[in-house]
């Protein structure tokens, strides 16, 4: 029997940074757009994997030398030696962190695609083609070609030029035939999936250059030298290099782009969509910016990254990623429109974080999705709910968020030509309970209020609780919950819509930003055990 769990982040990220792969007896997971069909061999207790990796080494190896015309090279001016990792002083950037001029050379990607295969996928029948594309890493200062590669999905039957959509995997993870053919399905566009630097499990998906688990990791934190040595630089590069292939594709329209992914390609979907005005609509799936917020928690798994790596959050390495490639700074000036969904538990990328981040991005142009008691893996060993609650619930926000965002902003689904306001919230003390009022967006005839809910934490956000909110009156929902809200509390409204369509209607849901003192620091489930 098989059974399905989410991967989002990849491998253990303490057993990929140490080169290991899975054991050979079991099978490699199928990922379909964040979701996995565990094996049943697969031990339950275990942390959700993105992939089985191939050797390490294999990974590791750069895909080629530095080419000898110097017309497609691009440096910056360093020392000729790289610094130590303790060195006080970074040498400064001497040109754009993101060349997009470079990037949108259409000529310069040699965008190519295979034969075309027709697969099923989420009742739909879709067109999958193998892809690749130029893309570049940088190796001490300098910017070396590598190949991208991953897949092609439109639906059969999609007429005309159709909107495009970057699918971004997850830390160890890599573009997957299913997950493309899945999403295109789900929102009738034609989707390229990529696999970042390095990584891959097929050769159809297997990328160049360095993989992030290259030198037990420090490849993520590879910024002294020049920021752009970071794997989450190349990681977002080769995200918008697809854009570039999809915006030259003859059958996809280059004013209609957008961009999903999970975890780190989360991270990427956020930095490409503050760097990139190419990108109209992001939806960014458990993952933040903001890692400084994040690591204020002492159990924060990316501390375990750092710590695989020799680092810790006083290295120059880590800082510089944070000052350039990943600060929510990169976010504030963003065209596009961005739809944050996280669970409410993220070992990586906590509430504190999302908040943080949310923040940054236009107020105009911004909605999130929280899904209760969702995390990044330890959320099936916890037993605050079911696995399969847990699931569903995230479920069901990731992929209405992609349909429905992507419908409004991309397609012109009729349905989502106007979409509800986020929710808010007010709190009143009564008598050692607490009186909670949601105001609640009704005036999209479209998409009427399916339930809304009511989330708080009383333990720094490790468990949430909810209860339904009744409805008052036209846009008004309250309810007495039997709880005093203290000052380690975490609370949100999140309100869940629907289409009105007889058969298989579109849900999502909206959630008020969550609630808490300025001064929380999370609880966080530790990355080896799951417990706090």
């Amino acid at each position: 029997m098989r059974h399905r769990a989410w991967a989002l982040w990849a491998v253990a990220p303490l057993a990929l940074l140490a080169g290991c792969a899975p054991s050979d007896d079991v099978t490699a997971p199928v990922v379909e757009a964040g979701v996995v069909d565990l094996p049943a061999t697969q031990d339950d207790h275990a942390l959700p994997d993105d992939r089985s990796l191939p050797d390490a080494e294999a990974l590791d190896a750069p895909d080629a030398s530095p080419p000898s015309d110097a017309a497609d090279v691009a440096t910056l001016d360093s020392a000729d030696a790289p610094p130590p990792e303790d060195a006080v002083d970074a040498p400064p950037v001497t040109g754009p962190l993101f060349d997009l001029a470079a990037i949108r050379d259409a000529r310069g990607a040699a965008c190519t695609y295979g034969s075309a295969r027709t697969v099923f996928h989420e009742g739909a029948l879709v067109e999958v083609r193998d892809a690749s594309y130029q893309s570049w890493e940088s190796l001490d200062g300098v910017l070396v070609p590598i190949t991208i590669r991953g897949y092609l999905a439109r639906p059969v039957g999609l007429s005309g030029r159709s909107a495009g959509v970057i699918l971004a995997h997850g830390l160890g993870g890599a573009a997957d035939e299913g997950a493309a053919a899945g999403l295109a399905a789900r929102t009738r566009t034609t989707v390229l999936a990529y696999t970042g630097p390095g990584g891959g499990t097929l050769p159809s998906n297997t990328s160049g250059g360095r993989a992030s688990a290259y030198d037990r990791g420090r490849r993520m934190f590879d910024t002294l030298r020049d920021p752009r040595g970071s794997w989450f630089w190349g990681h977002v590069t080769a995200a918008m290099r697809g854009l570039t292939c999809l915006a030259s594709h003859p059958e996809v329209d280059g004013s209609r782009l957008g961009m999903t992914g999970f975890s780190a390609g989360s991270v990427a979907t956020l930095v490409a969509a503050g760097t990139d005005d190419r990108i109209v609509a992001a939806v960014a799936l458990s993952g933040t910016l903001a890692w400084d917020v994040a690591t204020r928690a002492p159990n924060a798994w990316q501390h375990s990254l750092l710590t695989a790596a020799g680092l810790d959050t006083t290295s120059p390495g880590w800082t510089r990623l944070l000052e350039t490639v990943v600060s929510p700074d990169r976010v504030r000036g963003t065209a596009g429109n961005v739809l944050m969904m996280n669970g409410t538990t993220d070992e990586f990328f906590p509430l504190t974080a999302h908040l943080a981040t949310f923040d940054a991005l236009p107020p105009a142009r911004r909605r999130m999705s929280l899904s209760g008691n969702f995390d990044h893996g330890c959320y099936s060993l916890t037993g605050i709910e079911s696995r399969a609650a847990i699931e569903e619930r995230a479920d069901l926000r990731a992929k209405g968020a992609q349909r429905m965002w992507f419908g409004r902003y991309l397609t012109g689904v009729s349905d989502y030509a106007r979409l509800p306001s986020s929710p808010t919230m007010t709190l009143t003390p009564a008598a050692g309970a607490t009186l909670v009022t949601a105001l609640v967006d009704e005036t999209v005839s479209a998409l009427p209020v399916e339930e809304v809910r009511f989330w708080w934490s009383g333990d720094r956000a490790l468990t949430f609780a909810s209860v339904a909110l009744a409805r008052r009156s036209a846009n008004v929902y309250a309810a007495v919950v039997p709880v005093s809200v203290g000052p380690d509390a975490v609370v949100y409204v999140d309100a869940q819509f629907r289409t009105r369509a007889l058969v298989s209607p579109g849900r999502f849901s909206l959630s008020s930003p969550p609630v808490f003192a300025s001064t929380l620091v999370p609880q966080i489930r530790r990355i080896m055990t799951c417990t706090p």
